[in-house]
């Protein structure tokens, strides 16, 4: 059931990129995000078919109109991992 959930997180997030829903995106980091006034809305283990078997977590964020998604390794997200979560690479941001 979270796999399922996680997919449709995932899948809202890149059909907003190509319906034209989306004004503007880009990638920056979580800790960046969160400085800026984002609010975690959801947090969704994923492991399966879509994440290449491996454990994963799906983070979605939102402040006012524009969302955030950001993909973490279980462990990173566990331990809070300093490196990955300053990685500009993690998050993808549409306003």
């Amino acid at each position: 059931m979270k796999t399922i959930v996680a997919l449709a997180v995932m899948s809202f997030a890149f059909a907003a990129t190509f319906s034209g829903m989306a004004k503007a995106q880009d990638q920056q980091s979580f800790k960046t995000i969160i400085s800026k006034g984002y609010d975690i809305k959801g947090v969704t283990f994923a492991k399966g078919e879509s994440t290449d078997n491996r454990e994963t977590f799906v983070v979605t964020l939102q402040k006012e109109k524009s969302i955030a998604v950001c993909y973490f390794a279980a462990n990173t997200w566990i331990t809070l991992s300093t490196s990955m979560l300053e990685d500009s690479k993690r998050c993808d941001v549409r306003y």
